[in-house]
């Protein structure tokens, strides 16, 4: 599997397109290893998903209607909470709005039913497992453990001093069907 490593970079320098994408600074106070320990490592990951969401492209055969919500689903403990509430809240993928679902672990036939699964730290031990069971099939997996790239994840999200150094396996995104719009490789560049 070859990954595309991206430069790490601020939030808050994030460019613009034709939307501006406000992300907020991650606060470098933050003493855990994972972005989501804090209220403000939390609320990057939900506009990094919101972004995901609006610059990658999914086929139209990942949704079970012309009308069906953009579904992220979060399968083990939730993190993220009120933060992906609040930046999905009203807000949509091209025409579709978004939708959340959370999923125990053990759901991974209804993990199929999601166009972007964020894999929980709490699921750290079972990223090869969760990825094998929506390998192939139209589903962009984020998460925040180490190596999750390299455990057959797509994105990988990392704290890097303050900074969100973001990981992609463009390899595996491709081979999902997927297209990671320029726009969005430009702005987290």
């Amino acid at each position: 599997m070859t990954l595309t490593v991206l430069k790490r970079l601020s939030v808050s320098k994030l460019i613009t397109l034709s939307t501006v994408l406000l992300l907020s600074v991650y606060s470098a106070s933050a003493t855990a290893q994972r972005i989501s320990a804090s209220d403000d490592g939390k609320e990057a990951i939900a506009k990094f998903v919101l972004n995901f969401g609006r610059f990658i492209d999914w086929p139209d055969s990942a949704f079970s209607s012309g009308d069906a919500a953009f579904k992220v689903c979060i399968i083990g403990e939730n993190h993220l909470g009120a933060e992906l509430e609040q930046a999905l809240s009203g807000k949509s993928a091209g025409k579709r709005d978004f939708a959340i679902q959370e999923l125990a672990g053990g759901q991974l036939e209804e993990a199929k039913a999601c166009q972007l699964l964020y894999i929980s730290a709490s699921e750290e031990s079972r990223v090869g497992e969760i990825s094998g069971a929506v390998s192939g099939l139209p589903i962009l997996t984020v998460g925040e453990t180490d190596n999750f790239p390299e455990n057959g994840g797509m994105i990988g999200l990392a704290d890097a001093d303050g900074r969100v150094a973001v990981r992609m396996a463009r390899s595996v995104i491709e081979a999902a069907n997927l297209n990671v719009r320029s726009q969005l490789m430009r702005a987290i560049q």
